[in-house]
């Protein structure tokens, strides 16, 4: 089966993005949870070095309409997730724990910004979350070989997820913890026979909603 991020297609305006994103896209990570540790010194809150690590990247790569907006801070409240990128906003969130792993912070502040690259290079066309632009954007930064997921030994959520989606076309499943919020498409068939674009033929269908 391939990944989630690469089966949906969102037919939606959101306000924090462009039109036609992918769900991974649009929500890219569950509801932080709270940092259980009560650990005061893990840092929180706006990191003016990585900013100006991330302005002077953005510089070198000719956009200093990036850098003007970048903003990179610490966000205790992440577990799983290493970090995560909102565009247009141009905002960074790390987990505090990647200091805790040689040379990942940099590593993972780098991940994050090809996102914003990339989604700003390609204006309104839609793109895969970590497809070929995005993997332009890495080259750029000088991390060709990243992947699409860290290995990081940070703690898993365990998440059962109750429901199941079907493409009426393709038949693909989709297990998804909660109901689609907004009409959504198999992204592979909306590639293949719809330019890219949202195509109502191909909305996902609930087929299974599994009572606790």
């Amino acid at each position: 089966m391939r990944d989630f991020s690469q089966l949906c297609f969102d037919f939606s305006a959101a306000p924090l993005w462009t039109p036609f994103q992918s769900v991974r896209e649009l929500a890219p990570v569950e509801p932080p949870e709270s940092n259980e540790s009560g650990d005061e010194s893990v840092p929180d809150g706006r990191d003016e070095s990585l900013e100006e690590q991330a302005r002077a990247m953005l510089h070198a790569l000719e956009l200093p309409g990036g850098a003007k907006l970048v903003t990179v801070a610490w966000n205790a409240r992440l577990r799983s997730t290493a970090g995560y990128a909102r565009y247009p906003s141009w905002t960074i969130e790390l987990n505090p724990r990647l200091r805790e792993f040689e040379g990942q912070v940099e590593r993972t502040l780098k991940h994050e910004l090809a996102h914003l690259i990339a989604y700003h290079r390609s204006g309104r066309r839609r793109i895969e979350p970590h497809g070929r632009e995005w993997r332009l954007a890495c080259a750029d930064l000088g991390i060709p070989d990243e992947k699409a997921q860290h290995r990081l030994p940070l703690p898993r959520n365990e998440v059962e997820r109750k429901l199941s989606y079907t493409c009426p076309a393709c038949r693909t499943v989709v297990h998804r913890v909660r109901k689609f919020r907004r009409p959504t498409a198999c992204l592979h068939c909306c590639n293949r026979h719809a330019g890219g674009r949202y195509d109502g033929r191909f909305r996902l269908v609930l087929v299974t909603a599994t009572q606790a």
